[in-house]
């Protein structure tokens, strides 16, 4: 006599299996699903976010399992963890929906407690979209749940699983069909392949028993975020410019009163919680603000905000063949940046237990704000490998060689990692120069590069040329307290107490080997900015200064005197003034102010 559902149990072993042959399939065919992605917005990198999910869960199940409920709690909590992009940040709240209907049924392991889960996880997938839109991972989520609930005719998970994986392919199938961007691309929707690859994997295993799916990379590091290199000509410019995720631990908000408070920032959101972690993914032009909130609810402990805007500009029409890249420490305009199609590696701020990305999810004012309220010294530390590797692998993709101006070596570890990265496996050109400066003068060096980059100077030329350049360079910081800087190490420690016991207010620079040195002082402040001025008109009669910039660190009111002053004195006016980047104002100080400047020199 047949088992029924009810009684039939699943085996612990099999199950675990079949969730990693499932991940297998779909990190193997990432690339196909960067290809097609095109919504919600076209950046080539949903195979990338799914595969990180699906890696994460690979990763976590290492160990056996001894019960159906053990597999999806491992399950559950690995998806909240690696979950990346829209379809991710879904996908972990389905699994995590499985598991907490698991957990509220007296029978735990059979087949008909796994078809019920599946099929009430489905609202759990919905509710953690503000805007649920058919046509997309969700639409094909509810086909094949409801597909297994087919009681009538199957008795066996390994009887309904191949008829729900049929249900769920005419479901992708039909995404073409429902949203214009699809159609009009003729492709169907990334999220939704995604998911059917998952379970096609998922139900091979389950039914076979066999192992047949092995991980096609070369090893067994985390997955890459690798975007397509297709251009999909019918997309539109993204409404809000920074693709911002957040994973919180200690959060005792609902999802619905967490989308409530969220709604204001963008657009695009989703989330999914369980058991006091929550992850966050919404489309924001206030990345900061985002985060400034979620501090305030939970404990973040991972974030990132992708460009949106930036990438889509590029996809659409790149301005030069070469790609320029930079640290966040180099101080220019945002607005030039983006004008410029300038990437930026962004340095990470730790203060207490929390760690932002500089200028996007932290910003000069706020750092000062939080510095006042946060126990212990701030520190920073330079983009990981994988970042590095990442935005690489996005740039090879699009461009012919590969410009990185970093700040000084002596500094930071930046250029090392950067190197590190260039050194990899790369298929263009790349090129990795110490600008052997920061801050501002680090940006006069990068603007430079782009000029000659849009003026078609030839790769190798422009890479002599910067070289050449770092020594018609210097930044002079007027720094009030002596203590960040001795704290960071930017100048040597036995000089800084030295002068800060005799009350000297001194110059900072850098010298040529990009290295924290005191370049003069004075008894006031006043004295040290009147010794600044006298300084940059002795250089300017000498060698004649062809542009300069300001910074401040929360001082916008000085540096705009700077200006005027300066304007006059030296008949040119600055090329910009800007906020420093928090890595520069944690070091400076409060009330700091610094000149960069660039001399003549031959082209």
């Amino acid at each position: 006599m047949e088992m029924s559902q009810q009684t039939q149990r699943i085996d612990p072993k099999e199950l675990l299996f079949a969730f990693q042959q499932g991940a297998i399939q779909l990190i193997n065919q990432k690339q196909l699903l960067n290809q097609i992605n095109v919504f919600p917005v076209s950046d080539g990198d949903t195979g990338s976010n799914l595969a990180s999910l699906m890696q994460t869960i690979l990763e976590e199940t290492t160990e056996e399992s001894h019960s159906v409920v053990e597999v999806f709690e491992k399950v559950a909590d690995a998806s909240l963890l690696g979950a990346r992009g829209n379809s991710g940040i879904i996908f972990a709240q389905y699994f995590n929906g499985i598991y907490n209907h698991l957990l509220q049924l007296e029978e735990k392991g059979s087949v008909q407690s796994f078809i019920e889960s599946v099929k009430s996880a489905i609202n759990e997938a919905y509710q953690a979209i503000e805007q649920p839109v058919e046509g997309t991972i969700i639409t094909v989520i509810r086909s094949w749940a409801e597909a297994l609930d087919d009681s009538e005719q199957l008795f066996s998970l390994e009887l309904l699983l191949p008829n729900a994986l049929d249900k769920a392919k005419l479901a992708l199938e039909n995404t073409t069909n429902q949203l214009k961007v699809l159609k009009k691309n003729q492709v169907v929707d990334a999220g939704a392949k995604g998911f059917y690859l998952f379970i096609e994997g998922f139900t091979e295993a389950f039914v076979t028993k066999r192992t047949a799916l092995h991980l096609v990379q070369d090893s067994a590091e985390s997955v890459k975020i690798e975007r397509s290199e297709q251009e999909h000509i019918h997309t539109t410019e993204p409404t809000y410019r920074y693709c911002t995720e957040i994973l919180l631990d200690q959060v005792a908000l609902s999802k619905s009163e967490l989308q409530q408070k969220l709604r204001p920032f963008g657009d695009s959101l989703i989330v999914a919680v369980n058991r006091g972690k929550a992850r966050i993914h919404i489309h924001s032009n206030q990345p900061d603000e985002v985060l400034k909130y979620l501090s305030g609810v939970g404990q973040p402990i991972q974030q990132k905000a992708d460009d949106m805007l930036l990438q889509y500009q590029v996809n659409k029409q790149r301005k030069a063949s070469i790609a320029l890249v930079t640290d966040s420490i180099a101080d220019i305009p945002a607005d030039y940046l983006l004008e410029n199609q300038i990437h930026v590696l962004p340095m990470n701020i730790l203060m207490g237990d929390t760690s932002y990305i500089d200028k996007i999810t932290l910003q000069t004012k706020q750092f000062f704000d939080l510095d006042r309220q946060t126990d212990g010294r701030a520190t920073s530390s330079q983009p990981t490998l994988k970042t590095v590797e990442n935005l690489f692998s996005f740039l090879e993709t699009r461009y012919e060689a590969i410009l990185v101006i970093t700040v000084a070596g002596k500094l930071s570890g930046t250029y090392y990692t950067v190197k590190e990265a260039a050194k990899r496996n790369r298929t263009i050109p790349i090129e990795v120069i110490d600008s052997r400066q920061n801050s501002a003068a680090q940006g006069l060096l990068v603007m430079n590069a782009n000029e000659w980059i849009q003026a078609g100077v030839p790769f190798t030329e422009i890479a002599s040329r910067v070289v050449e350049k770092r020594e018609q360079l210097k930044i002079l910081v007027s720094v009030d307290d002596l203590d960040p800087m001795i704290q960071s190490g930017r100048i040597p420690q036995f000089v800084g107490k030295v002068a800060k016991r005799v009350n000297l207010k001194p110059i900072v620079s850098l010298d040529d080997f990009g290295e924290g040195k005191l370049s003069n002082f004075a008894f006031s402040r006043s004295g040290n900015e009147k010794k600044i001025f006298r300084e940059l008109s002795k250089v300017n009669e000498q060698h004649t200064i062809k542009r300069y910039v300001i910074i401040h660190a929360n001082n916008e009111e000085k540096a705009k005197l700077w200006g005027r002053k300066l304007r006059e004195q030296l008949a040119l006016s600055p090329s910009y003034i800007t906020d420093s980047s928090t890595v520069i104002a944690m070091s400076a100080g409060a009330g700091s102010v610094a000149v960069a400047y660039e001399l003549e020199g031959e082209e």
